[in-house]
């Protein structure tokens, strides 16, 4: 045997020893949580972090939309306006008041669903690239909310939303238990049901899912409908939790949302991803962030190191595609 079969076997050998993304992230959190434990104890206190909890859970419903998508190998980075103008739309649709809050659910879900439909059906009819379309899309959302505020957001939250935005239920923040059902109910669309496996066969080969009955562009028409809900009830929550209408509540959550999923171990080119991966990538992320202004880091160094964690995070993965 050559030295090159050895090195060939020893690969292979690790490769099948190897765990999935989503438990390396996991593991991941564990351990940034053994490392804050040793610079502070306090930062171990349960209400800190039920509140770390609390801050990831937007994310980490952002993020379930955003798996979606990149797993049928596109991008959606029309999802941080689809949070402001849900924000602004509620503020002024509610002030302050319960009277209105079913139907403004109802019509910002709805812009939720719109958004994710009109990107859906932009990219497969019209066979936009989806970078494009989402961030024309983005483009057009924050046109939207500037023009329906007059560039002043006008009235506040009611008490039921700002409820579930900041509220508990027992010691469990009402916005966590949202995340988890959510995540729990997307876990299981992706790997018990039909649509779950079709999505990863049109992500993994577009071309031979079509060739084998997959209604490819359907699938891709409904990631983006699962993707708009979601950053729908990421924008109600995130509106609870501010309390009023703000044209920034959105920024950058576009690229946080990719962040959480790659890091959970979703691949930018399609065909691979889990849910249960991108929330652990969302409280990897919100842990990170937490300990990083615990101990006194200023916030552009916390984007920086975002961005390089981001970075590894695609660098490792390309890396193990191509080892495979």
């Amino acid at each position: 045997m050559t030295a090159k079969s050895v090195q060939s076997s020893a690969r292979r050998a690790l490769l099948q020893l190897s765990l999935p993304p989503a438990a390396i992230i996991w593991i991941a959190v564990g351990l940034l949580l053994l490392l804050a434990r040793s610079v502070s104890a306090s930062f171990w206190e349960l209400s800190h972090l039920l509140n770390v909890a609390r801050q990831a859970s937007a994310l980490g419903i952002l993020a379930i939309g955003q798996t979606y998508v990149l797993i049928t190998g596109g991008i959606d980075l029309s999802n941080a306006m689809v949070v402001t103008l849900v924000n602004v739309v509620a503020a002024t649709l509610l002030r302050g008041s319960d009277e209105t809050l079913g139907g403004t659910l109802l019509i910002c879900l709805g812009i939720g669903l719109l958004t994710g439909l009109a990107n859906g059906l932009l990219i497969t009819r019209l066979k936009v690239p989806p970078l494009v379309v989402t961030l024309g899309m983005f483009s057009i959302l924050r046109g939207a909310a500037y023009v329906y505020t007059d560039g002043a957001p006008r009235g506040d939250i009611s008490p039921a939303l700002e409820f579930v935005g900041t509220g508990f239920v027992g010691p469990i923040p009402t916005a966590v238990i949202f995340w988890v059902v959510l995540t729990a109910l997307a876990a299981v669309a992706l790997q018990k049901t039909v649509f779950g496996r079709q999505l990863y066969a049109v992500g993994g080969n577009e071309k031979a899912s079509r060739l084998s009955g997959v209604p490819a562009d359907r699938v891709i028409v409904l990631a983006y409908v699962v993707s708009g809900l979601m950053a729908a009830i990421a924008g109600l929550i995130l509106s609870g939790y501010a309390g009023t209408g703000t044209l920034t509540l959105g920024d950058g959550r576009n690229l946080d949302s990719i962040a959480a999923a790659v890091v959970g171990g979703t691949s930018l080119s399609g065909g691979s991803g889990s849910v249960i991966g991108s929330a652990g990538g969302a409280l990897f992320l919100a842990l990170l962030f937490s300990f990083l202004r615990f101990i006194g880091l200023p916030y552009t160094i916390q984007l920086m190191v975002q961005g390089l964690i981001l970075a590894v995070a695609v660098y490792l993965h390309v890396r193990s595609q191509r080892a495979s």
